[in-house]
């Protein structure tokens, strides 16, 4: 058979393959009990153990990657990852006799290997296995660049992320902690009673968000389907089905840019309590964020790099100076790749405190600084009318449209669909205040026409209850009591299907038949969508939410 090779490195692994498989099976099966995953002893949890008052003997069976191999004649020393951990093979002639020549000169970096042998500790302390048996797994026909090189092309280390997490513990490590969060998130929910749901990811009426879809077609039914923006109006249907507690975790997808906090696929949690307010949302995001600061961290402390430029430097001035000099201490430490210690004088924070912004940047390349966040609860909540009114002085309820729109008009901020004065107030909010709120903080209580599917305000009906949760200037959360008033949902519906005519590709597309469930009846509810890839980027400390996926989108490579 003929076979076209698509590029270079495909060639060369091919080359690889047909010389390598006239020595030996490079993909053997397993063909021993001692090799099954059940066996193996597991790294994490031999380097757990590990303290210098334990005299190990124990005999081990692990399997993982090699990532770094010394040759050394009679003797040889090899690293073995496996998820994340190390741990040291000492391989000697003297235990594997002609076996050992085998090794040497077949074994390389990134092939998976089998090994068994007894613990010791080198002449230098380190914790070893003294390798007496192994077998080649899987053979690494790929050409490994070096580990502290890793992938240089920031295109190629999106489309190959499996390669980026082989090469970059820190990438492996940040997925690891996206995936504990995702598991201690269910944990959580399953403790307080909610039932965890599916529901279609393939919609015939987008809905339960402010965006453009994705489109699709249902060849067996000859309709046009789209991708769902938001889970939202099919577990609100669930509430009139007589569930009282649901959510989900699942992907939505928004047709919209990509940029450091927004990704057209993304990961979210979205949750529902029957008899219940937006007041127990509230309550419920900030028992959830801080059950995982303490499951990740065990505490309520957060470090992450925020960006002065977006957060003001006024937020400096609340800072003594001791607290001041910790943080340029950790930012320029984390910054130099956190190799060694490094201490800040008195001259250097004086100088910093001149112009913070052009001392970061000239210094790291970016105007961010590793600030402390506190998670414990309660977070302060504060009206977002009171904050227009306290951030850019003007009074929200008396303020004139003509000069509203000015303000629109000053900072280039275009609403679709024509000018909508709920909708122009938090587009202000947006672009103004929510990049400064560091700590976590509940904005509440929104213009009416800004949230169709939220409740009005119990005292005020120009108003709705919804709040959205902000921390390090990035929007966390977003809940409301939920709108259970079939005609009034109904109007709102019409209103934004008269905005879609107008332009406004981001307005909702009526769901009527949502409206007929609301007919039946759904008992007051609150509900609440919360980000999980932005979480990921709180608790990792990084500030593209592309970092915080495992496979997010990138340009197609080109193949010849």
């Amino acid at each position: 058979m003929h076979i076209i090779m698509v590029n270079d490195i495909l060639r060369e692994c091919m080359d690889k393959y047909r010389e390598i498989i006239e020595k030996y099976e490079p993909y053997p099966y397993i063909d021993l009990d001692d090799m099954k995953h059940y066996n193996l002893d597991r790294v994490e949890v031999i380097v757990r153990e590990n303290t210098p008052k334990i005299k190990w003997n124990r005999e081990v069976k692990v399997a993982g990657r090699i990532m770094a191999l010394r040759v050394h004649g009679a003797l040889s020393f090899a690293d073995l990852y496996d998820e994340g951990y190390r741990i040291q093979l000492f391989v000697s002639k003297d235990m594997l006799k002609e076996k050992y020549d085998w090794f040497i000169g077949n074994v390389r970096r990134g092939d998976i290997i089998w090994v068994k042998g007894p613990l010791f500790r080198t002449k230098r302390g380190e914790l070893s296995v003294k390798v007496n048996d192994y077998k080649m797994l899987a053979k690494c026909m790929y050409v490994l660049q070096h580990t502290w090189i890793g992938i240089e092309d920031p295109e190629l280390r999106l489309r190959k992320r499996y390669l980026d997490m082989v090469l970059n513990l820190e990438v492996f490590e940040r997925m690891k902690t996206r995936f504990n969060i995702i598991r201690e998130i269910r944990l959580w929910m399953y403790s307080h009673g909610f039932y965890e749901t599916d529901t279609p990811i393939l919609q015939p009426v987008y809905g339960g968000a402010a965006a453009k879809p994705f489109i699709t077609h249902v060849n067996a039914l000859d309709e046009d389907w789209f991708l769902r923006i938001a889970p939202e109006l099919y577990l609100k249907r669930l509430l009139v089905a007589g569930f009282n507690k649901v959510f989900e975790i699942g992907k939505v997808f928004r047709n919209e840019d990509i940029d450091v906090t927004h990704h057209p696929e993304f990961s979210m949690m979205e949750a529902y309590i029957a008899y219940a307010d937006y007041n127990d949302m509230m309550e419920l995001a900030e028992q959830l964020i801080s059950n995982l600061a303490l499951k990740l961290t065990g505490g309520h402390l957060i470090r992450y790099p925020v960006d002065l430029e977006r957060v003001g430097t006024w937020y400096l001035e609340r800072l003594d100076r001791d607290k001041v000099r910790e943080y340029l201490e950790y930012t320029l430490w984390s910054y130099g790749g956190r190799k060694r210690k490094i201490s800040v004088g008195s001259s250097t924070i004086n100088e910093f405190l001149k112009n913070p912004i052009k001392w970061l940047k000239k210094r790291i390349g970016e105007a961010r600084l590793y600030m402390e966040i506190n998670l414990r609860p309660p977070y302060p909540r504060y009206r977002l009318l009171d904050l227009l009114r306290e951030h850019i002085g003007i009074d929200p309820e008396t303020i004139s449209d003509r000069e509203i729109m000015k303000l629109l008009e000053q900072r280039q901020i275009v609403i679709k669909g024509g000018y909508n004065r709920d909708i122009a107030l938090v587009k202000l909010f947006e672009h103004y205040i929510e990049k400064k709120l560091v700590e976590p903080t509940f904005v509440i209580d929104y213009p009416k026409g800004s949230s169709p599917l939220a409740k009005p305000h119990r005292r005020n009906p120009k108003i709705v209850e919804r709040f959205e949760l902000f921390i390090a200037g990035l929007e966390v959360a977003n809940g409301y009591t939920e709108q259970n008033n079939a005609y009034e949902q109904y109007i709102a519906f019409c209103e934004q299907e008269e905005r879609r005519r107008l332009g406004d590709e981001e307005a909702q597309e009526p769901d009527y038949d949502f409206v007929e469930a609301l007919c039946v009846g759904m008992p007051p509810a609150g509900g609440i969508g919360i980000g999980i890839d932005r979480l990921v980027m709180l608790f990792t400390g990084i500030t593209s939410i592309k970092e915080a996926i495992p496979f997010p989108m990138a340009k197609r490579a080109k193949f010849t």
